[in-house]
């Protein structure tokens, strides 16, 4: 059976239906496998995680996660999820994904969701950053990986600017708000995705607005304080950008070294390489 006859299958039996059809694959992650599904008239997202996700994401989480945010009014209607092997039925979103527009231009409209996140009394587990990294570098030396010296420098010196921010109070993250998980639909901003949400420093959220180009992070940062950041600030983006890109480093070294460069077609050591160059970047600024 198909990944594709196997989410019609779950799709008609979920929604007691048999018309279920898929629409088209959902580009973006980095091996999830998620399709857009019409089924009764009604169009649907269907997620199969790929191989070894549960290594990254605590799917008891995830849905305690999709519950807390339903009081926002930010996510799709999630119609099933299934914990133990992290496959999700939701309702599909409408609309432009923000990744294919100018990013800038929707500031406004990023800056009033963070926010409406940022000062919620959503209840999240702690984000964790760098036990969470760890745990990543952990897994590629369990595949036989050794971290180069480079790689352990960037680590270090991070280690020591992250003294500085100890005493930043920590506040709901979204911790993946990069503008593949943003849809706009009119004037309104949909923020899906939910799986790495938790307590951290809102500064966290809009540097993951970098995976769109720093520049973009850069801009929301300004419309976000509604001033032209301070040095300080400056840095303080700069920080969680460059410790997001040595935790996507490991991710993908991991992805590179359990074979799914090959099954994808995708270079993971070449994306390993690249998060790399760009952490010795930032944290040379």
């Amino acid at each position: 059976m198909t990944i594709e006859d196997y989410i019609i299958f779950r799709v008609n039996a979920l929604l007691h239906a048999h018309d279920a059809k898929i629409v088209i694959r959902l580009e973006g992650g980095m091996s999830n496998y998620t399709y857009v599904v019409e089924c009764q008239g009604k169009k649907y997202t269907y997620r199969v995680p790929g191989k070894f996700a549960e290594r990254f994401v605590d799917r008891d989480d995830e849905w305690a996660n999709i519950q807390e945010v339903d009081r926002l009014g930010l996510n799709n209607v999630t119609t099933y999820v299934e914990i133990r092997s992290g496959e999700k039925l939701a309702e599909y979103v409408e609309g432009t994904i923000m990744s294919t527009t100018d990013v800038v231009s929707y500031n406004e409209m990023s800056v009033k969701a963070l926010k409406k996140i940022h000062t919620s009394d959503l209840k999240f587990k702690d984000y964790n950053a760098f036990g969470r990294l760890d745990t990543y570098q952990n897994y590629c030396i369990e595949m036989g990986f050794t971290h180069p010296q480079e790689y352990l420098n960037l680590r270090n010196k991070l280690e020591e600017l992250r003294k500085q921010y100890v005493s930043v109070p920590m506040v709901p993250c979204h911790c993946d708000y990069q503008p593949t998980n943003l849809v706009i639909n009119g004037d309104k901003l949909y923020v899906l995705d939910w799986e790495f949400a938790g307590m951290n420093d809102p500064f966290y959220d809009i540097a993951c607005y970098g995976n769109a180009g720093f520049d973009k992070a850069l801009s929301l940062l300004e419309a976000y304080l509604g001033h032209k950041p301070t040095e300080e600030e400056l840095k303080r983006l700069y920080f969680h950008r460059a410790f997001q890109c040595l935790q996507w480093y490991n991710v993908a070294i991991f992805k590179d070294r359990v074979g799914l460069s090959k099954d994808l077609n995708m270079d993971f050591n070449a994306v390993a390489l690249m998060f790399l160059g760009m952490a010795k970047d930032l944290l040379e600024k």
